[in-house]
């Protein structure tokens, strides 16, 4: 990999001699894998000059013969202005040919693409994001990960005022983290710094936060303050410190740290400053901690560039998080409602404005004076999310109390409700987690505010509703691929053979649909689709998003009577959205490759809008139709290369 720095500021962009050496822009990296594709970490002001940049080079590729590089991926951790404000200024968007796929986090109610399109309405700017003449594809990101051009792509919320994401890169044994707008869960660690919680002791937010970048070669983390300035009014901010940021480096056992999001009032020789400090704390934690090593320890400027090195060999070392789990999350996701009880003792305006700003993402608020209150709406409406003060308003009891015995009485529900725990102060804080009753990792600190407990609220809503599982990569997937290529199959159309096989299947299975798809790289190619009069189609979707995807590496009959007991599926944007499947069932579809071995290239599915059972007999009539599929298929094919050799 390979990391380029174009902007390095946080908050606003800043011009003034003595802020030249480590630049003004605001946040944007870029990062260029083995293969040659271009990941853009956020798009601040230095994206302006990434995008002078990228058309220079290409134009210098182009004339020498080299390939000339269309395709690119932007990663971007949240819309705050400092993180976007070049977007609308990123020359390569206005390039017919070029082709960008766009990520960012989804919030409860509307689309990334939405809040990213708002500073570009009339209001704020001449062109919108309709007017963009290049390809330009937006996706909204949850907490998980998936896989693009070869770079497993990792994502995990940060705690700032909106929901932001931090995204971890992986390739050929080489990882880099973008840490960017994130605070300590637990203020006290910004100034105290951090420790990992005993073993024996649950998870705090903040040991996994440093899980997510474990063993990475390069993190890049917000460092805009320092303790001394965070204790002088800058908790509840979004940022990090220094001394922090150096302490978890370290206790992920990081091999670079680059210090980033510098404040935009620090001067040049002030950022040499917090080098030395940083370097100074990680070379005393060598002396008084476990043993692990210090970083190599630098600030990040503008035009500053890093070469990862990556092992091309096939034993290439494996690094991973165990905090990113196997899933992609993308478009069409729709929120359901949830409820959230919470008890408060904070001011009346404090708790309505609360509830005001959770009714706009579709969450039904039930504020309750005291424990006893709390209870009795706990019981009846069984919310996703409980919000308390560490002590009772009109009582003795504790919260930790409260949550032992809902989490003993209340069965499954019990068990995975999340609790927020609001302590009165650090102190306060220290005393309820060294009573370790129960694993209640969602405690919160002073000073709080309204965006801050609604984006923990939101973290954890998004966290338990929008997971499903991604489909495994067979073994022979080289070798498949090759064989779809080589088939032919991606460019055959609609056949009518294919239509009349599917028109006979919907009747025989009294199903709302029956498809035929290819799969390529990274797509389902739909072939051929027979619905009823009304459904709104299936179009060419990421290979991660389709059910059908599971029956490659299986290559086997699969059959889910209703997607949404289904854990695997249930939270599919193609189940929780349009067009909304509850009943799927699938056989593989097979062709012989040039070795003369099968493979796998496609499947035919069977689609309905409501759940259902295929009987014994159904089952092997579909199993006897996926043999004449095959055939068909295979015919298709050698008309398709006689074409193309023609």
């Amino acid at each position: 990999m390979k990391v380029n720095f174009f902007g390095c500021r946080g908050s606003i962009p800043r011009s003034h001699p003595d802020l030249a050496r480590y630049g003004g822009n605001t946040p944007c990296v870029e990062v260029t894998s083995s293969s040659g594709h271009i990941f853009i970490l956020d798009m601040g002001t230095g994206a302006v000059d990434l995008g002078v940049d990228l058309i220079k080079r290409m134009k210098q590729q182009a004339n020498g013969g080299g390939a000339n590089k269309t395709r690119g991926t932007v990663l971007i951790t949240h819309t705050h202005w400092d993180h976007i404000q070049g977007f609308p200024f990123f020359a390569p968007f206005f390039i017919p040919g070029f082709s960008w796929e766009i990520y960012g986090p989804k919030g409860l109610s509307g689309s990334f693409e939405d809040t990213l399109a708002g500073q570009m309405q009339h209001e704020y700017f001449p062109v919108t994001m309709s007017q963009l003449t290049a390809e330009v594809n937006c996706h909204d990101l949850f907490e998980g990960s998936f896989k693009t051009k070869g770079v497993t792509v990792k994502t995990h919320y940060l705690n700032h005022t909106v929901l932001t994401l931090g995204y971890r890169l992986e390739s050929r044994g080489v990882a880099l983290a973008y840490i960017t707008d994130h605070e300590p869960y637990d203020h006290g660690l910004a100034v105290e710094g951090y420790h990992r919680s005993p073993e024996e002791s649950p998870k705090t937010d903040d040991d996994r936060h440093v899980d997510f970048f474990m063993g990475v070669d390069l993190l890049i983390h917000d460092c805009q303050y320092t303790a001394k300035e965070y204790g002088q009014g800058k908790a509840g901010w979004g940022h990090s410190t220094v001394e922090y940021v150096v302490d978890i480096a370290m206790a992920a056992g990081v091999k670079q740290l680059a210090l980033f999001h510098h404040d935009p009032n620090r001067t040049d020789a002030q950022v040499d400053d917090l080098v030395e400090v940083a370097r100074e704390r990680a070379l005393k934690n060598t002396q008084h901690g476990d043993g692990k090593a210090a970083p190599l320890i630098f600030a990040a400027a503008e035009g500053m560039k890093i070469d990862l090195q990556e092992d091309t060999s096939s034993s290439a070392r494996r690094i991973s998080c165990d905090s990113a789990k196997s899933i992609h999350l993308v478009n069409g996701i729709t929120i359901a409602a949830e409820n959230v009880v919470a008890c408060l003792d904070c001011s009346s305006t404090f708790a309505e404005t609360l509830k005001e700003e959770l009714d706009k993402d579709n969450l039904i608020v039930h504020l309750c004076k005291n424990f006893e209150s709390l209870l009795s709406v706990v019981e009846q409406k069984r919310p996703s999310v409980v919000v308390m003060n560490q002590y009772n308003p009109e009582g003795s009891e504790s919260a930790l109390d409260i949550c032992c015995d809902i989490r003993r009485m209340m069965g499954e529900w019990g068990l995975r409700v999340a609790f927020f725990i609001i302590a009165k102060d650090q102190a306060e804080l220290e005393k309820g987690r060294a009573r370790n009753i129960v694993a209640v990792d969602n405690w919160i600190t002073p000073p709080l505010s309204v965006d801050y407990l609604r984006t923990r609220i939101r973290m954890n809503i998004l966290r338990s509703q929008c997971r499903w599982e991604q489909p495994p990569i067979p073994k022979n997937e080289f070798e498949r691929l090759q064989t779809v290529r080589d088939s032919c199959l991606l460019d055959i159309g609609s056949p009518e053979s294919l239509s009349r096989i599917g028109r006979i299947a919907r009747q025989l299975f009294d199903v709302t649909v029956v498809a035929f798809s290819v799969l390529d790289e990274d797509k389902i190619k739909f072939i051929t689709v027979e619905s009823v009069v009304g459904f709104g189609g299936l179009h060419d979707v990421p290979r991660e998003d389709g059910i059908c995807s599971h029956i490659i590496s299986t290559n086997d009959l699969l059959v889910v009577n209703d997607t949404l007991k289904d854990e695997r599926f249930a939270r599919s944007p193609h189940v929780v959205g349009e067009p909304f499947i509850r009943f799927f069932a699938g056989v593989p579809i097979s062709i012989k490759g040039n070795d003369g071995d099968d493979y796998v290239i496609g499947a035919m599915s069977l689609l309905d809008v409501c759940p259902r059972k295929l009987d014994l007999n159904q089952i092997k009539l579909l199993k006897d139709l996926s043999s004449i599929v095959d055939a068909e298929f295979c015919d298709l094919s050698v008309k398709a290369q006689a074409m193309r050799n023609n």
